[in-house]
């Protein structure tokens, strides 16, 4: 939830010099009938003007980035995050979203044409049976092609998340990636068909992909420096999902280091670049970071000093040092639901606004991705640092994948490989997730069906969207400050024997 925080009007903390008789201090009669048109058209001039230089700055800040209105908006009210949505929704909403500069264009295309220069499919329609630029529109009998974990993950450990050009990565893909424009039937059979594949080029998805991912402000002036969302903190890069359910914990079970803690949006975008800048050896980026950590260090000084802490200052508040902080490892959420989805301003509202596609109300937009309306969950945003590993699972839903900005790695495997996967049984904490380190090839001899377990991988980008079927395994790395969106929309049962033979229910 958002916290109002009222401003103090200057005029208010001015002592009323006027007595009730008319008189001013001096003695002399204010003669209020012949002032009053003035005070009225100084008051009208005064509102026209401000409406004026609002819009002007908003226009501006669309049109030239957010330095443009850094300095006016200091001096409205720094700390007002409900003035950022408004501005958001109720001004920027009615400027073109094909308003962009060249530069941003150009910035676009270079991003597009350094991804397609690091990571290239390692093998072509001759090997495949396929060409995964052009898949068929009924899909091969053999689709998706696979292959053993050892392959995969020898060929590109999950750690080793950095790659410069010229280097780069050959990937073991086997999805096929469609255009949206052109290609758009050719995928819904695929969709139909309860496949995983990749969609691309959707006007609506690259529009907010460009908002998101051309200035990493954008979403820092939606989501700002004081509202504290719910993110996941560890000392290690890898997460794993768990849920402790009483004392009946199993014999030996050692909980793992990750655990939850509020955070401001503000405070993790700058955790998140700090990872890049050290990765990347960026000296620009690390000059932003420290603007950033003395932005936010004064804002707590200046909560210090009034005697005003941030929203829910003290409950589940990330109290490491900054040394200890600069070590550990963030996992961003951002969780939102139709029922919330009205509340205006809020995050719930702005993620709705900004991602129509996903929202079940509008099926217009979204009748592709949300294949079920009746049973959507809501959208599930998850901003990702370099680095950060979330370990192999299934869930029990259908389920669209998006990234509106940086990379990450998915490495996928059919739910008939689930009795080779090496999963946490029901009852366990972790159930339904790998017990095995990915990146460990100790720990893969310790479970030899593992190193037979059939999967491919790909690595998304920003515009691109994911299907993932019911019960498919994913294992996810972060390659860059990423940001992720997805949505589930119902549970199909046609891989349902092969989840009930590794032991879970299903149907």
């Amino acid at each position: 939830m958002l916290q109002r925080r009222t401003a103090v009007s200057k005029s208010s903390s001015l002592k009323q010099t006027a007595s009730s008789n008319g008189k001013q201090p001096n003695g002399n009669s204010r003669r209020r009938k012949k002032q009053r048109p003035n005070s009225i058209a100084l008051r009208a001039a005064i509102f026209v003007v401000s409406f004026i230089l609002a819009t002007l700055i908003i226009v501006a800040n669309h049109l030239f980035g957010t330095n443009a209105i850094n300095g006016a908006s200091a001096n409205i009210n720094k700390k007002s995050d409900l003035l950022k949505f408004y501005l958001r929704n109720k001004v920027n909403a009615n400027v073109p979203d094909d308003a962009i500069d060249p530069a941003a264009e150009e910035r676009a295309k270079q991003r597009e044409a350094r991804y397609h220069s690091l990571y290239r499919p390692k093998f072509d329609q001759n090997q495949l049976g396929y060409d995964t630029y052009n898949c068929p529109s009924t899909p091969p009998d053999h689709y998706p092609m696979a292959w053993t974990t050892v392959e995969v993950l020898s060929n590109w450990m999950p750690h080793d998340v950095t790659t410069i050009a010229p280097a780069y990565r050959e990937i073991y893909q086997g999805l096929c990636v469609f255009d949206y424009t052109t290609q758009y039937d050719a995928a819904l059979n695929y969709r139909k068909a309860e496949l995983p594949f990749i969609i691309r080029n959707d006007p609506n998805v690259i529009s907010t992909a460009r908002r998101w991912e051309d200035d990493t402000e954008y979403l820092h002036n939606a989501l700002g420096d004081e509202t504290l969302f719910r993110t996941e903190r560890s000392p290690m890069n890898e997460f794993m999902w768990y849920r402790l359910r009483g004392k009946g914990m199993p014999r030996g079970y050692v909980k793992p280091p990750n655990d939850e803690i509020n955070m401001s949006y503000g405070e993790w975008l700058e955790r998140a670049l700090a990872k890049d800048a050290m990765a990347l050896q960026d000296e620009d980026i690390s000059a932003k970071v420290s603007a950033m950590k003395k932005r936010r260090m004064q804002l707590v000084t200046d909560n210090k000093k009034q005697d005003d802490s941030l929203e829910n200052d003290d409950h589940d508040r990330d109290n490491s040092t900054e040394e200890e902080k600069l070590k550990n490892w963030y996992y961003f959420r951002l969780t939102t639901s139709l029922r919330h989805a009205s509340k205006d301003p809020s995050p719930e509202k702005f993620v709705y606004d900004e991602l129509p596609f996903l929202d079940p109300r509008k099926r217009s937009e979204s009748q592709f991705y949300i294949v079920d309306p009746s049973e959507e969950r809501g959208i599930n945003c998850r901003f990702g640092m370099r680095g950060v590993i979330s370990a192999n699972h299934f869930d029990m839903s259908r389920n669209f994948i998006m990234i509106f900005g940086g990379e990450r790695r998915y490495i996928l495997g059919h739910p008939n490989q689930c009795k080779n996967m090496a999963l946490h049984p029901i009852g366990h904490p972790s159930l339904r997730h790998s017990k095995v380190d990915w990146n460990n090839p100790l720990e893969w001899d310790e479970n030899p069906e593992f190193k037979q377990a059939l999967v491919n991988e790909v690595v998304l980008h920003a515009g691109d969207a994911l299907y993932l079927p019911t019960a498919y395994f994913h294992y996810i790395v972060n390659l860059s400050l990423n940001y992720q969106c997805n949505a589930r929309s119902g549970t199909t049962h046609e891989n349902a024997k092969h989840i009930r033979e590794c032991g879970f229910n299903m149907g």
